[in-house]
């Protein structure tokens, strides 16, 4: 049954008094390739183990980090080619995405050399890349604006799932003999071939057929999201986004175009969300979890703690998704960042308290329970904003070319970062090193809290078209200061 929110009409979103039964299973379906990045980037901290102690590989340090770093660097070029969408549309990307995901495991599990597996792991990072542009692209196109947050959330939740998922495929595996990394990475090809069979349940979204003068076919895949909906309806809804479309209606925009005046406000927030997103630190919890827990005390249990962690986040993304719509992305946002401080304040207490000489028993808790709350409070805030915020940010027409510009910055962040940690670790060993490094992802919360305060508009509740409004408005109060 239909909540009275739903059902609530307003001239800036869809007629809601339709059954969105539908519209949820295509959200899922393309919420896939996200749990196919989720699994594809988590697996490699539980594989990296088994492949060190593979006599055919002999991985050393350096070889560790380039398998993670190649994936990072190609999701960053994978990102741009994201633009793809908007000439093969964003149904066809999506899936072709989808492709290199189901081909990129099975090619790591029979890898025979280091070689052939930095290539298949560069190959899925790729589509890592495009799949985080298009996801997000894909769910803000067909979602309405009272529920574009809410739907949009899916994503991040379903990601977390699948970096969960590859911790207790790890956690599960690790009794088995070395070769048990091979199935570990081979395992991801199953989501894609899902996400595959389902294939038909993902129309094209209609905001890209009117932009490529289609009008039948986009009013064909309105009738497939909102099947219960009246005639009426749909052609208004059609009407209204024909209207829209046409207030922008110019050439798709490349890269070089974002720094047009039009633009550049939606670019610069766009990337500083995205940016502050990874500088915080989340995937060196997410690539070191089970190391930093380590060195924290739990050993041998460092494994099934990250688990426990990142179930907890699971927990924090599905509260997220229930109440964004309702309460708004800045409160949520103000509130998950302030979590985030705590969790540091808690890791960087536990090192300074380690280092000092305090038991170990006691100290390993401060580690844990920082963990804990730090991702948690991210799944609040700056986890899902990139997902549901930043292609809000964009015109029809730079869309594609914005949301991929943003995830290329948020991939090479995320690659900055984690090449960082070892090495800043490396340079300044033991606790007071650690509480150090805690201690600069705790400086980047500050800077995100300053920027949710002062730059980052509400859009809650708001159509596409009247963001890109706003954003011109922002950008025409900038220039007038200057």
């Amino acid at each position: 049954m239909l909540s009275s929110s739903e059902v609530r009409l307003t001239n800036a979103q869809l007629p809601l008094d339709a059954d969105l039964s539908q519209l949820k299973r295509t959200v899922a379906v393309a919420s896939l390739s996200t749990f196919c990045l989720g699994y594809n980037t988590g697996i490699v901290a539980g594989a990296q183990k088994g492949i060190s102690e593979d006599a055919a590989f002999g991985l050393g340090g350096l070889e560790s980090g380039e398998l993670v770093s190649c994936a990072l660097l190609a999701a960053a070029f994978g990102a741009f080619t994201g633009q793809v969408a908007n000439v093969v549309g964003r149904r066809r990307a999506l899936l072709g995405a989808a492709l290199v995901f189901l081909c990129a495991p099975v090619l790591m599990a029979l890898a025979p050399g280091f070689k052939l597996l930095l290539a298949a792991r560069t190959l899925s990072g790729m589509s890592i890349g495009v799949s985080s542009v298009l996801t997000n692209l894909y769910i803000t196109e067909v979602s309405p604006a009272s529920c574009r947050g809410r739907l949009g959330g899916w994503a991040p939740f379903i990601g977390t799932s699948g970096i969960l998922v590859s911790y207790v495929v790890s956690s599960s595996l690790q009794p088995l003999p070395m070769q048990a990394w091979r199935v570990q990475f081979g395992l991801g090809a199953l989501p894609a071939a899902l996400q595959l069979l389902l294939s038909r349940n993902l129309p094209e979204t209609p905001r890209w057929l009117l932009s490529q003068r289609r009008s039948e076919e986009a009013k064909g895949c309105l009738q497939r999201l909102f099947p219960e909906a009246a005639e009426s309806a749909l052609d208004q809804e059609l009407a209204r986004l024909e209207a829209d479309l046409c207030q922008s209606a110019v050439a798709s925009v490349n890269t070089l175009g974002l720094c047009r005046k039009q633009h550049r406000a939606s670019t610069i927030v766009g990337v500083s969300i995205n940016v502050l997103q990874q500088v915080s630190g989340i995937n060196v919890f997410i690539y070191f979890g089970p190391q930093i827990l380590d060195d924290a005390g739990f050993g041998s249990y460092s494994m099934i703690s990250t688990t426990v962690v990142s179930l907890i986040q699971l927990a924090a993304t599905a509260v997220l998704i229930r109440y964004i719509d309702q309460i708004g992305r800045r409160p949520l946002a103000l509130a998950g960042i302030i979590g985030m401080m705590l969790g540091l304040t808690l890791m960087v207490t536990g090192s300074l308290l380690r280092g000092a000489g305090l038991v170990i028993s006691v100290t390993a808790w401060f580690s844990l329970l920082g963990m804990l709350f730090f991702r948690a409070a991210f799944s609040l805030s700056l986890g899902p904003l990139p997902y549901v915020m930043t292609s809000e940010f964009f015109a029809q027409e730079a869309r594609a070319a914005g949301v991929g510009f943003c995830w290329a910055m948020n991939w090479l962040a995320n690659f900055g970062v984690s090449l960082s940690f070892p090495v800043l670790a490396e340079a300044i060993p033991g606790s007071d090193g650690q509480a150090l490094i805690f201690g600069i992802y705790m400086f980047f919360c500050v800077v995100a809290l300053v920027f949710v305060l002062l730059l980052l508009p509400e859009t809650n509740g708001v159509s596409l078209e009247a963001v890109r409004l706003q954003n011109s408005h922002s950008q025409e109060s900038c220039d007038s200061a200057i």
